[in-house]
């Protein structure tokens, strides 16, 4: 019997059984229309539960069964025929974040020896003049800091698209277009993924290994966390995270999945495989797919690659969203994305088992809609049963029926419910006690179980808020509401109570009318409610908490919530912090980048030749840019909006001739906001002999 068949019996008998269960508490007084429904709305409730449960269950065995991690996995000498390809799509980020990754990842790759595998290329999609303009002087002093070549650094390439069609996708498709035929593998990262040089060594030294492997998908751990939320976050990842790796590696095996990073990729089977279709009428359920990721794994599987998850590499990172509104932001996009998987789960081709990660990706949404669904069912019944009298003799029958108690049985129902969500806790927990360097990286035996409880406690009160903005984002998707794509802010910015009091103050109202609603329809059912109610209630101050850097970093100084990648950090991400250190004298602001990318002929050359590499045609028009142009020429870098920068700056002609005329500016002293420029600098061309 197979380990598929095995867990499927598994998850098909348990929901089964909790099935069966709730029925028959329902039919203690027969079948109603409004238990069939709820029995009808628990039917996917239960199997949600049920997969969730065993696919830890099943990474639970994997782990205990492997034992502990060696601390420091042998390091793979692959012989690749060519250099890999590291992508790093980015569109309006933190630049000094992003390039202080790409120059830790650098640096770790040439201590290891392993710079000349791999070539770096930087993808922008950008669309702020400024952060182009930052990224472009970033990238510029990083190669400016030593010849790859001579120093055993990977080299870094740069090219920004004038137009971000189809998104993050479309940037990697424009990349294998344009540079594929030069590469046999591609590690695709995202802007905050910073990747180990061991890390990238096994991907690349796995896929040499395994022709018939398309895509091998390296679990990313979240690091660097500040907020109470982050650290909640990273914290259960580290804990519970490498659960759900190893139990989807288990049951998916070579029909694994793909989290759109921290992944390496077989180029000629992407590009073979994975054009991605427009799906046909409007958004949200219809045009561009928004997670690419899922369907390109399911597109491998069905051109014949194999997809597979590395789940014991797990030196991968990626940075968790600050806030609770940044992660509900991230999270109404996927919701939509993951939506329109819907309409691809009967797509000709697939694997059953691309099928089932559709399926999961979907209820991973829509089961808090059905939750909503079920606790507003629950309450129509108990307010129903309240309301109806109770007969003890039937027409015809000269003998009483009494009511049956099934308290008990529904305690033993929610008891079990409670025991699927609560049991793989503590899976985890067992597993990081028994690694004596894993307890001791986490704060020993105590802090580490104590650490379990706070995040018990804290995601127990977000669940509530948690299902009802994923209720609102599915509800709002069948209305044919559309998001509009925003770069995700990886910054945490905690606010005043009274700003989280405004925003969050419907979830206390919804809380508040649940509660009185409930109470109102059965004092119990109240009292069954209360954990979901006390969520809602509270969400101003279970938002505002988990947003505080203050009380993240308190839980820190006390060991609590704490990850190994704090407490013995890799090499490669003390690095990003060094980095960051070194580069932040060198920042410039937007308008002296502007004004010196004007006059500095360097930074014109670089400027003027990165502009093919686009393969685009600008938005603005030749007059736009001509308008533009001369409104710099006379009133200044600072004068013009961004839509004005974008059209000098993606005009080659414009900026040419901006540079002389410029200079003549510059010189008698009469251009507004001139910044000083460095010692030495001349213009490409002599202003006067350009105006003779």
């Amino acid at each position: 019997m197979t380990r598929r068949t095995i867990l499927v019996l598994g998850i098909l008998g348990t929901a089964a059984a909790l099935v069966a269960a709730y029925a028959r508490i329902l039919y203690v007084d027969g079948l109603s229309w409004l238990d069939l429904a709820l029995i009808a709305v628990f039917i996917p409730l239960a199997l949600w539960l049920a997969q969730s449960f065993w696919t830890l269950a099943a990474g639970f065995g994997v782990l205990w069964w492997r034992g502990p991690a060696p601390a420091e996995p042998p390091l793979p000498r692959p012989e690749p025929k060519g250099p890999t390809a590291v992508l790093v799509p980015v569109y309006n980020e933190d630049v000094t974040r992003v390039f202080a990754g790409i120059e830790a990842m650098r640096r770790d790759l040439a201590a290891k020896g392993l710079g000349h595998l791999f070539h770096i290329h930087v993808l922008s999609d950008s669309t702020r003049p400024g952060a182009w303009l930052a990224e472009v002087d970033a990238w510029r002093r990083l190669c400016d800091g030593g010849d790859a070549a001579g120093t055993g650094l990977p080299p870094v390439y740069y090219r920004r698209r004038l137009q971000n069609r189809e998104r993050k996708s479309g940037n990697i498709a424009d990349f294998i277009g344009r540079h594929g035929a030069l590469y046999d593998y591609m590690i695709v990262l995202d802007a905050d993924s910073i990747l180990t040089a061991s890390s990238m060594a096994r991907l690349l030294d796995r896929m040499e290994a395994d022709p018939a492997a398309g895509l091998i998908q390296a679990p990313p751990r979240l690091t660097k966390g500040e907020t109470l939320f982050a650290r909640v976050l990273q914290f259960a990842g580290a804990v519970y995270g490498p659960l759900s790796a190893s139990g989807i590696a288990f049951w998916a095996a070579g029909e694994g999945n793909y989290w759109g990073h921290n992944a390496i990729i077989r180029v000629r089977a992407f590009s073979d495989c994975c054009g991605l279709p427009e799906l046909p009428g409007k958004a949200p359920l219809g045009g561009e797919i928004l997670s690419h990721d899922f369907v390109e794994a399911a597109l491998l599987r069905r051109g014949g690659w194999r997809v597979l998850i590395a789940d014991d590499i797990t030196d991968t990172y990626e940075e968790p969203p600050p806030t609770v509104g940044d992660f509900a932001t991230r999270d109404r996009r996927w919701c939509q994305g993951n939506l329109q998987h819907g309409r691809l789960l009967a797509a000709r081709g697939l694997h059953w088992v691309s099928r089932l990660h559709f399926s999961i990706g979907l209820m991973s949404y829509v089961s808090s809609a059905l939750w909503l669904v079920f606790l507003v069912l629950s309450a129509l019944q108990a307010f129903t049963l309240t309301r109806t009298p109770v007969r003890y003799f039937s027409d015809g029958k000269p003998f009483p029926q009494w009511p049956l108690d099934v308290q008990g049985a529904a305690l033993a129902l929610l008891a079990v419910a409670l025991g699927l969500l609560l049991v793989p806790k503590l899976f985890g927990l067992a597993l990081s006690l028994r690694d004596p360097t894993l307890r001791r990286a986490q704060g020993g035996a105590l802090r580490l179980t104590a650490g379990v409880l706070i995040e018990t406690v804290y995601t127990a009160l977000l669940a509530p808020i948690m299902m009802l903005l994923h209720a609102l984002a599915v509800f709002s998707t069948m209305l044919g509401k559309a998001v509009t794509w925003s770069p995700q802010n990886r910054k945490a910015a905690h606010g005043a109570f009274v700003e989280a009091l405004e925003r969050w103050l419907p979830f206390t109202a919804v809380g508040l009318l649940a509660t009185v609603g409930a109470y109102v329809a059965s004092p119990s059912l109240a009292l069954w409610l209360a954990p979901v109610e006390a969520g809602l209630v509270l969400a101003p101050l279970v938002v505002w908490l988990g947003d505080s850097v203050a009380a993240g970093q308190a839980l820190k100084r006390w060991g609590l919530l704490l990850t190994p990648e704090e407490t013995r950090p890799p090499a490669v991400l003390t690095e990003v912090d060094a980095v960051m250190e070194e580069t932040a004298a060198a920042r410039s602001a937007p308008d002296d980048l502007l004004a010196r990318t004007v006059l500095e002929p360097d930074r014109l050359r670089d400027h003027l030749a990165l502009l093919p590499l686009a393969g685009q045609e600008s938005r603005a028009t030749p007059q736009e840019a001509a308008l533009a142009a001369r409104k710099l020429r006379f009133l200044g870098p600072r004068a013009l909006t961004d839509k004005e920068v974008l059209a000098v700056l993606e005009s080659g002609t414009e900026m040419e001739a901006a540079h002389v005329a410029c200079w003549t500016r510059w010189l008698s002293g009469d251009w507004p906001d001139a910044p000083p420029l460095p010692e030495g600098v001349a213009p490409a061309m002599p202003p006067r002999a350009v105006a003779e």
